[in-house]
């Protein structure tokens, strides 16, 4: 047998009401909103401060690692490295991948110092669509590199870009960040990259460096292809790890490896 439902007072169905307050009091209350409102406020632009600051130091210092990383070293459009280099070693990037940004950022700079900058090799960036989503936010991405190559900063680009990266899995890459990279290279002209950006058929020079990654079987990114200068290339397969579970391995080029690969060429 059910219990009957209880007549609770009427000053809890209708909730109970404060007495109002007094116009002194609420005289004496205005003040503290006022404080706390205040102090508030300048939390808020003290906290915006730091973290200003913070991206300021953060931003300059990954500009002196980009210049000294480079200072010297030729470039023209996507090579990094004298022309007249015997060997030459092709990368395949995608700048929303974390591998390439790991291997970029830990390896790169040895392999620059020890053969780029002594004349024994020259690098050329290739464009490969591995881990961003996006079709169009990858041409995008690739062309805006390409425009900086255009004013031979491509490999400042890219190594900003990645000193910078975000997760893969977000959609970070606005114009607003693009323009942000761009804005973080001396030297670069803003108002001639944005008109490379539309100009020089580097959309298509994009789309076929991604097909022709395609074709030449190469799975993942960071991907490498090396050979004597002028002449045929091959795909580098040496020290492999996983790369995600039963995905294809990546071979990741150190300096011993690429020593040996150019000693092998010669």
């Amino acid at each position: 047998m059910s219990r009957p439902k209880q007549n609770l007072p009427r000053s809890f169905k209708a909730g109970v009401q404060r007495a109002p307050a007094s116009p002194a009091s609420s005289r004496r209350r205005w003040p503290l909103v006022a404080l706390a409102v205040l102090l508030a406020g300048v939390l808020l632009v003290a906290t915006q401060r730091r973290g200003a600051d913070s991206r300021g130091i953060s931003e300059r210092r990954i500009d002196r690692e980009v210049s000294g990383f480079l200072a010297g070293i030729p470039q023209t459009q996507t090579r990094l490295g004298a022309a007249t280099a015997p060997v030459t070693l092709q990368i395949y990037l995608d700048l929303k991948d974390p591998d390439s940004r790991n291997w970029l950022l830990k390896d790169l700079p040895a392999i620059v110092r020890d053969f780029v900058r002594r004349g024994e090799l020259q690098l050329l960036y290739r464009a490969y669509k591995t881990n961003t989503f996006d079709p169009a936010e990858f041409v995008r991405d690739q062309t805006a590199a390409l425009a900086a190559g255009n004013q031979h900063k491509l490999w400042n680009y890219i190594y900003t870009f990645y000193a910078e990266q975000h997760s893969e899995f977000v959609r970070y890459a606005t114009e607003a960040y693009l323009n942000h990279i761009a804005a973080q290279i001396p030297g670069l002209d803003l108002a001639r990259w944005h008109t490379d950006r539309r100009g020089g058929r580097r959309e298509e020079q994009t789309t076929a460096e991604d097909q022709a990654a395609r074709a030449l079987h190469l799975h993942v990114t960071p991907s490498f292809r090396i050979g004597r200068t002028g002449g045929p290339l091959h795909n580098y397969s040496g020290h492999t790890i996983l790369k995600y579970g039963d995905q294809h391995p990546i071979a990741l080029p150190d300096t011993t490896d690429v020593a040996k690969m150019i000693h092998d060429l010669h």
